[in-house]
């Protein structure tokens, strides 16, 4: 699931979710709903990733699972 391989690299670089926050505009509680929580209530909007993806420095693709390919 792309929320889960986001949480991953997120734990993995030590990126701190309200630092991107801040610096994407998106919502703490949002990412962290839709990131963090395990339940996965919210899923990310398109517009989102994109966010999380330029403050990242990332492709949106290198967190799609390799079947949904």
């Amino acid at each position: 699931m792309l929320e889960s391989n986001i949480a991953l690299y997120l734990k993995d670089k030590g990126v701190n979710l309200s630092a991107m926050a801040r610096a994407t505009g998106i919502n703490y509680n949002i990412l962290y709903a839709s990131i963090y929580d395990n339940s996965r209530t919210r899923e990310l909007r398109g517009a989102e990733l994109l966010k999380i993806c330029k403050f990242l420095d990332k492709d949106p693709m290198d967190f799609a699972d390799a079947k949904g390919r």
